[in-house]
């Protein structure tokens, strides 16, 4: 547990943090925030993960026909043939001076593809090299963009690891397709270098975006990476851990002991470790790493008094509640006069009776 030093001027904390493990249950009292809906994956889901960003990504395609039909790689040995030694069947994902790659569905299960620049574009050539590790012994590369013999373009591999470099020409593209192991569990690492930074170049065209593709119900969409880190392909998708319920006494008196309890759960599919702040009006006062299995709750509880009246706004994650602090003896002032109403009266009536 880590206490910050930066405790607001008009309160004074005194935390006491535990951790109960639940599975169900309902946390009553004076003031509860709950959240609307909790993100969660879908089974099978794989996520794309770079240092601390994670994005969640579905394969394109549908089962219908072999990546191969799909990617369309031709040569002047394929039928139809090119000349180009480019994907003929990719050219509506394909953009210019853009590395991309994402999974696909096709009808002999889920295939990983990449994608170097456009066939037939506006572009100067290029270089790229990738390391792969963690990749499936069930898996092989099926296309190997280029494959032909005295190519440019360097394939090594070894088991569950392969070290690809691709060099091609203006107007081209080049790319790959690996398939097999990838509909069970996924943890597959790529590791890029682009441009100088490739084993070698022969040309001088330069990669100035590399993007991953996922799936949406009107097509796709892309989501730029880091061009400079590795990403991490995974099939327990991304980390989904929230505070569900805010917990805290809406009003209290100076002085009084206050309780916030907060719920913490993880709706995802791996486990996940996260920090939760506790902060009270923007200042950080307790903050928790929690790690949590994937369905997993746990509560965290801390103990606060306040020095000062007014009203304050109490939050955990991304939950908030506001409370208001009243002076230890302004209710005994309410009292006070209903006191002397109830006393005002008891008189009134005594003179009464007396007459």
């Amino acid at each position: 547990m880590r206490i910050s030093n930066r405790i607001p001027a008009r309160s004074t904390c005194v935390l006491v943090i535990t951790n109960v493990v639940i599975v169900f249950g309902t946390i009553i009292g004076a003031g509860i925030v709950t959240a609307q809906s909790v993100p969660s994956q879908s089974d099978g889901q794989y996520a794309v993960v770079q240092g601390d960003e994670c994005v969640t990504i579905d394969p394109l395609g549908n089962g219908s026909q072999s990546v191969e039909a799909f990617y369309d790689y031709r040569t002047p040995n394929t039928a139809p043939r090119s000349y180009n030694y480019s994907s003929y069947g990719t050219t509506h994902l394909q953009e210019d001076d853009t590395s991309s790659l994402f999974l696909y569905e096709g009808r002999d299960g889920i295939s990983l593809v990449l994608l170097h620049d456009q066939h037939a574009g506006d572009t100067a050539g290029g270089a790229v090299t990738m390391e792969f590790t963690g990749l499936p012994d069930a898996g092989e590369w099926v296309i190997e963009d280029d494959g032909y013999e005295g190519r440019d373009d360097e394939f090594m591999h070894d088991r569950t690891s392969s070290r690809i470099t691709w060099v091609y020409t203006d107007g081209r593209n080049d790319g790959a397709v690996f398939r097999g192991g990838l509909d069970d569990d996924v943890e597959l690492t790529i590791d890029p270098a682009f441009n100088d930074a490739a084993d070698f170049r022969l040309y001088e065209g330069t990669i100035t975006d590399w993007q991953v593709l996922s799936a949406t119900e009107n097509g796709y969409e892309r989501t730029s990476l880091d061009m400079t880190e590795p990403i991490e392909i995974r099939s327990d998708g991304c980390p989904s851990v929230s505070v569900t319920e805010l917990e805290i006494d809406d009003r209290v008196t100076t002085g009084e002991s206050v309780a916030i309890t907060a719920t913490v759960e993880n709706a995802g599919q791996r486990t996940a470790t996260t920090a939760v702040p506790i902060t009270v009006d923007g200042e950080i006062v307790d903050e928790r790493d929690v790690t949590l299995e994937p369905g997993e709750t746990t509560t965290l509880s801390t103990t606060t008094t306040f020095d000062d009246t007014g009203t304050y706004t109490v939050a955990a994650g991304d939950r908030t509640m506001t409370m208001s602090v009243t002076g230890s003896g302004d209710e005994m002032v309410g009292f006070g006069v209903v006191a002397v109403s109830l006393a005002a009266l008891a008189g009134v009536l005594l003179i009464r009776y007396r007459q």
